[in-house]
């Protein structure tokens, strides 16, 4: 077996000293493999079609560090008709590819293999969607992490149905897309047989474009496609605001059926709170020295919020000094209490069920329901007395800080969508009698 020298000098001041430096070879001598049959009990070489011939040769894998790349060619040698041909033809590429190898030749296959891989090449639609989600999840309030969930799984299963979850991510294109969404509108029905509604489509869509905009970010796939989809969102049919005398009404049947109640939505009707963020609260949360609120919001980590004086006697009753601060404030307890043992997406639904209870035998039907309260007190707020004589612009920019929004045009359109904008009577407009 040869041995392989790496011989190196250096300019010294000194006598020259020599290394010698015992390398590793990057690949072993080309060799012939010649195809055989069994003819009498013995191999012989033959040229049968099927029987291939070809040269190959080991390339140290970097990776491994090992002689386990396999390199292979045939170099048109198995279009020769006899067995001698071949030989000769093989032998002649075998001794090509050793004068290439040792002149520093490297085969095409291995720089292939050694050069980067496209990133869209390294994953299927459900690799890259996965990868996605586990990013993504790291930003994300764990209610809104189970509803992502939710809505992934529900396209990889109807991916897979038509065989879509194994293509690697980039030939997963627009039209798959569409597609997906056809489905959506014309073909599932819900376990109620229901349809699903605009908004419904818009949210399975909005979930799966956040998804593809990680992808982007990560140089996965080039573009997010999804954001060049028009938008099917329609109008929410559920809850629907109440009246002040709809909700004076409410309050004395949850005095008799389940006051606990009352705290909940007092929650929802003074800091403008939502269902979600009622139930993360703890007990340290609520700063009765200073009268301040912390709170874990939908757009931000930690805000905080001031405990107005119209929820201040709802705050001493609960004696919040006799419980620990880790303990949750709003339980199904009925009281602060430890609750971690169900997810919050579970909490929000036992409070909404609770509420549902209350409120169905008094004639509120499905469009109604426990964010109902928090559409009512932001209703109230925006056509208080206070205002009377303000723009519209004053109103909102005064809106603002209470309702937690970030911008006048997202209060704008939340407002719009809660139909608070009622205009005021404009008989005196008219020129008509009719």
């Amino acid at each position: 077996m040869k041995k392989h020298y790496k011989i190196e000098t250096e300019p010294l001041n000194g006598p020259i000293e020599i290394k010698i430096v015992l390398g590793k070879k990057q690949f072993t001598e080309p060799k012939l493999y010649i195809a055989k049959e069994i003819i009498n009990g013995k191999k012989r070489p033959c040229v049968k079609a099927g029987k291939r011939w070809y040269i190959w040769f080991l390339w140290r894998n970097p990776e491994t560090n090992k002689l386990d790349i396999k390199i292979k060619t045939s170099e048109g040698i198995n279009r020769l008709k006899t067995v001698q041909e071949r030989k000769d033809a093989g032998n002649a590429v075998k001794k090509a590819l050793s004068i290439a190898l040792h002149s520093g030749w490297i085969p095409p296959q291995v720089r292939d293999e050694t050069k980067p891989r496209s990133r869209q090449e390294s994953r299927s639609v459900r690799e890259a969607l996965e990868y996605a989600f586990n990013i993504k999840s790291r930003e994300l309030k764990e209610s809104t992490v189970d509803d992502y969930r939710v809505r992934l799984n529900f396209f990889l299963e109807w991916a897979s149905k038509k065989l879509y979850t194994g293509l690697p991510i980039g030939d997963l294109k627009i039209d798959h897309i569409y597609e997906y969404i056809d489905y959506l509108q014309l073909e599932y029905r819900k376990p109620n047989k229901e349809i699903l509604s605009n908004t419904s489509i818009d949210n399975y869509k909005r979930g799966l474009s956040a998804l593809f905009t990680v992808l982007q970010h990560k140089r996965i796939i080039p573009h997010n496609f999804l954001t060049d989809i028009p938008k099917t969102k329609g109008k929410p049919a559920k809850n629907k605001p109440f009246t002040n005398t709809e909700l004076v009404a409410i309050k004395k049947e949850l005095q008799k059926k389940d006051p606990y109640l009352i705290n909940v939505i007092s929650l929802m009707l003074y800091p403008l709170l939502r269902p979600v963020e009622i139930v993360r609260l703890k007990v340290s949360d609520i700063n009765t020295n200073d009268w301040i609120l912390g709170i874990e919001t939908k757009t931000q980590r930690i805000g905080y919020s001031r405990i107005i004086e119209r929820l201040k006697p709802l705050i001493r009753a609960m004696n919040l000094d006799k419980y620990p601060g880790h303990y949750s404030l709003i339980t199904k307890m009925n009281k602060p209490a430890v609750w971690e043992t169900e997810k919050l997406g579970s909490k929000v639904k036992l409070f909404s069920q609770r509420f549902t209870k209350v409120i169905r035998p008094m004639g509120f039907g499905q469009e109604y329901g426990l964010y109902s309260c928090r559409h009512t007190a932001i209703i109230d707020l925006y056509n208080s007395p206070v205002y009377k004589g303000m723009s519209e612009q004053e109103i909102i920019l005064n809106l603002m800080p209470i309702t937690g929004h970030k911008s006048e045009a997202g209060l704008r359109n939340y407002l719009r969508d809660i139909q608070a904008m009622v205009p005021e009577d404009h008989s005196k407009l008219y020129t008509m009698d009719f």
